[in-house]
């Protein structure tokens, strides 16, 4: 009998442990585009050509990964650092650079995302390729990567425009 409450008390903590962490994990989901507003935009016929002539303004050359993040203290920032590591990987041989850009100081994009960090690829041709998260999933790092994705993106020919990617849940800051 004595061993049988020794049993259900650790099943009882294990149980209260699992659903505690589950409970907290879901508050570390956020949305990255919970009002629309970026697919809103998207929907423009020149959404693409105006988001590169905003790049082009802020000195983005072509065949850059973008970072956009923000200058106040976001934990969400810090977990893009291996996910820029393996984009500039994989365009090694295309000779992306990395560009970062606040989104404090940037007022169109500041309109259109509500959540940082994000990512856009400028292919050597200025086409835009890619506008949304570097990942998805429980702090960014347990969902999916979206590294192997981008680069199909943007390596896709022949060019149909950029990749919006405004439905995803992840680690992200709200601005």
């Amino acid at each position: 009998m004595r061993q049988a409450i020794h049993w259900a008390l650790l099943i009882g903590w294990a149980v209260s442990m699992l659903v505690a962490l589950l409970l907290h994990g879901q508050r570390q989901l956020s949305e990255f585009d919970p009002d629309g507003v970026l697919l809103h935009a998207s929907t423009s016929p020149n959404f693409d050509s105006n988001f590169v002539a905003f790049l082009k303004e802020q000195n983005v050359e072509a065949g850059s990964i973008v970072h956009i993040g923000t200058a106040s203290n976001c934990y969400c920032n810090s977990l893009t650092k291996p996910h820029q590591t393996q984009l500039l990987n994989r365009f090694e041989n295309e000779q992306y650079q990395l560009t970062s850009i606040n989104i404090e100081s940037a007022a169109m994009l500041k309109k259109m995302l509500s959540s940082v960090p994000a990512l856009v690829i400028v292919d050597k041709d200025y086409q835009l390729r890619y506008v949304g998260p570097y990942a998805t999933g429980y702090g960014c790092f347990t969902g999916k990567d979206m590294v192997d994705q981008v680069v199909t993106y943007t390596k896709q020919t022949p060019y149909q425009g950029a990749v919006i990617n405004a439905d995803a849940q992840g680690c992200f800051c709200q601005i």
